[in-house]
């Protein structure tokens, strides 16, 4: 029972680490994304998660990768020229530049780098049935641990009298 004890107070502490150090980074303007399309493959495939630092204050040279909102979505992609009006981007598996400009202020963030698949979990929690169905479980498996590995016989209340 001890044991059992110790390692929740492990879980919990984990936990909310996890939590502090999550709020900490995106106070200070890191993002996650998730790559949705295969326009950066190789170098982050469909399904890769990507880590964003804060956006640049100066524009990013050439051979960069940047993300930035491109009408209802985030795009992200490499630096491959200035212009007057911000940087021209390009994905890696993409044969031509992109279409537009992106101006400094129109930038998200500089990918500081990449994990891949890790995306897929990203998208999973951010459906309405993510987080729930996560919390179900943990309670599946809590119910099943007790199940399958009582913690002993219990001594009936009135007989502790």
């Amino acid at each position: 029972m001890r044991s059992v004890r110790l390692i929740s107070y492990a879980l919990l502490a984990l936990m909310t680490l996890s939590l502090v150090t999550g709020a900490v980074l995106w106070h200070q303007g890191y993002r996650v994304y998730a790559v949705r399309t295969g326009s950066m493959s190789p170098t982050y495939p469909a399904g890769a998660l990507v880590v964003d630092g804060p956006a640049p204050t100066q524009l990013p040279p050439a051979g960069k990768v940047v993300t930035f909102r491109a009408g209802m979505s985030m795009v992200t992609h490499r630096v491959v020229g200035h212009t007057v009006g911000g940087v021209t981007t390009q994905g890696d598996a993409n044969r031509t530049p992109d279409a537009w400009t992106v101006p400094l202020t129109g930038m998200a963030g500089q990918v500081k780098t990449g994990v891949d698949r890790a995306g897929y979990a990203l998208v999973f929690l951010q459906q309405p049935t993510g987080v729930p169905s996560l919390a179900l479980l943990g309670v599946a498996m809590v119910l099943a641990w007790s199940l399958f590995f009582p913690s002993g016989a219990r001594t009936p209340a009135s007989q502790l009298d």
